[in-house]
C-alpha cells in the first residue's frame, strides 16, 4: 500500500472515522424511514401531534436565515407581534446554524432538521464511544456504549423534540472534565469551558441541568486536585469562558425573563416530573418484560424505562467497579451522577410533610425556575446506566485491553467468554428497540406558493399579519394549525401575530383570547391595535363565490378580499385602515 494511502487511512482510524460511519448507520436504523422521506417528512416520536416537529424545522430556518444576515435582528423573531425579542421565549439553538448552508444551497428546511436530528444522534454514540475508549475499555464494549447512547428510549420517545436529541455535548463536557482532572492546565480548561456553552447553546435545558449535576458528581473525576488553588483558578476560568462564549443568549434569556416575569407554576412542575414506577416502564415492550410493567405502561404518561438488563449490567458494574481500584473513580461519579439527576427528576414530587427541596433549586439556582419538564433529568439517569452498564461488561470479560492468554487453552476459553459477553451486551442494546417511526407529512412547499407569493408581492416586508383560525385551547394538539402557520412563514417572511414557543407573551394571550369570535368587532379592534394589515384566512364555507366579493358580508366588518387560493384553501383578506 503506498505511504500516502497508509497515511490517510491511520488518519481515519485516530479521528475513529469508521465508528462514526457505522453509528450515523444505527441511527438511520433506528429512525427508519426517515432516511428515505428526509425532504418531505418529519419525526413524531410519541408527540400527539406535529405542533413541536413543525416549532423546531422553523428554528431551523430561522438560525439559517439570521446567519446569512450576520445575526442581525436575531431575537426579534417573526412571530408574537407587536411583541419584542420572541426568539427569546423558547429554545434558539443556535448551533443547528451548522446546517445553514443546507437551507441556502436547497431552500429544503425539513431536509436540514432531519440532517441534523441524524448527525446528533451518531455523534451522541460517536462520543459515547470516545469517552469509553479513554477508559481504556475493549472496542466493541466501546461500541456496544456508544451504540445503547444511539437507541437510548427517551430521545427515540421524544424525536419529535429536536433539542432533545444531541447530548454529545454532554458526552463531552465528561470526557472534558476527566481530561481536566487528570492534568489541570489552560488548554483543557478551553475544552472543558467550550464543552459547557456548546451544551446550552444546543440545548438550554442540557445545559442548565447539567451544571447542577456536576456541580454533585463533578468533584469524583477531580479528586484530590481540589485541594489546590490552581484548581480553583482554572476550573474559575472554564466557567468564565463558558459564560463567555453562551452569553449572547444568556444576556436574551435574562433579559426577557425580567421583562415578561417568565415563571413556571408550581403545579405544572409537578405534574411534568417524574415519579420511581416512570423508571420501571419503557417507552415500548422490552424483549423481556415482566406482565406488570406491561399494565402498567397504559396508565402512565412518562415512560423512563431503559431495559432490565441495561440495569442489570449496570448493578453489577457498580459493584466490580468498586471492587477494583481501575474503575472506582469514574464508577463513584456514575453512580453519583445518575442519583442526583434521579433525585432531581422527581421535581416538587420529592417532598416531606408539604415541603420539597426542590423549592429552593426553583427559589435560588438561576434558570429553574422556567424550567418546565422536569423528567428530562432521566437523560442523565440513562447516561450514567450505560456508562456503569460497560463498565460491568468490561468487568466479565476481565484483563485489560490488548490482553492475550499465553495458553492455548486459556485463548479459547478466553474467546468464548468474548463472544458471550459481547453477545449479552448486543442484546442489552437491542432490548428497547422503537418502532418505526411515525411520520407527518408535510404539505409541498409548492402547494402553498400561489398565496404565499402574493403576499410577498402585495405586503412590505415589515407588514404584519394574522392567520387564521387562531388555537382554541392550551394543549400541544391544539397549536399544530399554528406551527403550520409559522412553516409557511419560512416562505412568505412576514411577521404575524400568531406564534408558538416554550412561554407566551401576554400580548399573544390578549389577541388570542380577542380572536375567538372572529370576525366580530373586538378581534378587529384587536387587529387593528397591534397593526395587522391583511389576515390569512383557512377559507371558509361562508365565502361568497364571486371573486370580488367580501368573505364577511356585513357593511360593519371592514375586510375585504384581496386574494383567494382555491388549491391551498386560503383567502387573504385586507382590513380597511
Amino acid at each position: 500500500m503506498p505511504n500516502g494511502t497508509c497515511r490517510w487511512v491511520s488518519g481515519l482510524r485516530v479521528w475513529r472515522i469508521p465508528e462514526l460511519a457505522s453509528f450515523a448507520i444505527l441511527a438511520v436504523a433506528a429512525t427508519w424511514p426517515l432516511a428515505p422521506n428526509a425532504r418531505t417528512c418529519l419525526p413524531l416520536g410519541m408527540e400527539p401531534a406535529a405542533t413541536v416537529p413543525l416549532f423546531t424545522t422553523w428554528t431551523v430556518w430561522w438560525n439559517a436565515d439570521r446567519a446569512a444576515h450576520l445575526w442581525r435582528g436575531y431575537w426579534d423573531a417573526p412571530i408574537f407581534a407587536p411583541t419584542r425579542g420572541t426568539f427569546a421565549f423558547s429554545e434558539p439553538m443556535p448551533t443547528t446554524a451548522i446546517v445553514a448552508p443546507l437551507v441556502w444551497a436547497t431552500g429544503e428546511v425539513i431536509l436540514a432538521h432531519n440532517v441534523f436530528l441524524l448527525s446528533a444522534l451518531a455523534l451522541n454514540g460517536w462520543a459515547t464511544f470516545q469517552l469509553l475508549r479513554r477508559l481504556r475499555m475493549r472496542w466493541w464494549i466501546c461500541w456496544l456504549g456508544g451504540g445503547m447512547i444511539v437507541l437510548l428510549p427517551l430521545i427515540h420517545g421524544e424525536l419529535g423534540v429536536l433539542q432533545m436529541a444531541p447530548l454529545v455535548g454532554v458526552v463531552w463536557t465528561i470526557h472534558a472534565l476527566d481530561a481536566f482532572g487528570q492534568r489541570p492546565g489552560l488548554r483543557r480548561t478551553l475544552a472543558l469551558g467550550s464543552a459547557a456553552a456548546a451544551t446550552y447553546l444546543t440545548c438550554a435545558y442540557y445545559g442548565l441541568f447539567l451544571s447542577l449535576v456536576l456541580l454533585c458528581a463533578g468533584p469524583w473525576l477531580l479528586g484530590k486536585r481540589l485541594a489546590h488553588g490552581r484548581t480553583w483558578a482554572l476550573l474559575a476560568g472554564a466557567v468564565g469562558i463558558a459564560l463567555l462564549l453562551a452569553a449572547p443568549v444568556l444576556v436574551a434569556q435574562v433579559r426577557t425573563i425580567r421583562t415578561h416575569q417568565l415563571r413556571r407554576a408550581t403545579d405544572w412542575m409537578a405534574r411534568l416530573a417524574a415519579s420511581p414506577a416512570d423508571y420501571a416502564v419503557a417507552p415500548w415492550p422490552q424483549r423481556f418484560e415482566p406482565d406488570w410493567v406491561v399494565a402498567r405502561r397504559a396508565n402512565r404518561s412518562i415512560h423512563l424505562g431503559l431495559g432490565w438488563l441495561k440495569i442489570s449490567l449496570a448493578v453489577l458494574g457498580v459493584w466490580a467497579g468498586l471492587r477494583g481500584r481501575r474503575y472506582r473513580r469514574w464508577t463513584l461519579f456514575c453512580a453519583t451522577f445518575g442519583t442526583v439527576a434521579f433525585l432531581l427528576s422527581l421535581g416538587p414530587r420529592l417532598a416531606w410533610d408539604g415541603w420539597s427541596p426542590y423549592s429552593l433549586l426553583v427559589a435560588w439556582y438561576p434558570g429553574m425556575a422556567q424550567a418546565r419538564n422536569v423528567y428530562r433529568f432521566a437523560v442523565f439517569v440513562q447516561l450514567a446506566v450505560v456508562l456503569l452498564a460497560a463498565i460491568g461488561l468490561q468487568a466479565m470479560i476481565g484483563g485489560r485491553p490488548g490482553f492475550r492468554s499465553r495458553g492455548a487453552g486459556q485463548r479459547r476459553r478466553q474467546s468464548v467468554l468474548g463472544l458471550a459477553v459481547a453477545a449479552l451486551g448486543l442484546l442489552a442494546m437491542v432490548e428497547v428497540v422503537p418502532p418505526p417511526q411515525n411520520l407527518f407529512a408535510a404539505a409541498p412547499r409548492s402547494s402553498q406558493r400561489r398565496w404565499t407569493t402574493w403576499l410577498q408581492a402585495h405586503t412590505p416586508p415589515d407588514a404584519t399579519i394574522a392567520c387564521v383560525p387562531f388555537p382554541d385551547g392550551t394543549g400541544v394538539k391544539d397549536y399544530e394549525q399554528t406551527a403550520l402557520w409559522m412553516y409557511w412563514g419560512t416562505i412568505h417572511r412576514r411577521r404575524m401575530v400568531n406564534g408558538y414557543s416554550g412561554f407566551f407573551p401576554r400580548s399573544f394571550r390578549t389577541s388570542k383570547a380577542a380572536m375567538r369570535g372572529f370576525p366580530d368587532a373586538d378581534s378587529i379592534r384587536r387587529l387593528r391595535e397591534v397593526g395587522v394589515t391583511y389576515c390569512v384566512v383557512r377559507a371558509m364555507p361562508t365565502r361568497q363565490a364571486t371573486s370580488g366579493a367580501p368573505h364577511i358580508a356585513s357593511p360593519r366588518i371592514p375586510l375585504d378580499l384581496a386574494f383567494h387560493d382555491e388549491a391551498a384553501g386560503i383567502d387573504i383578506y385586507r382590513l380597511a385602515p
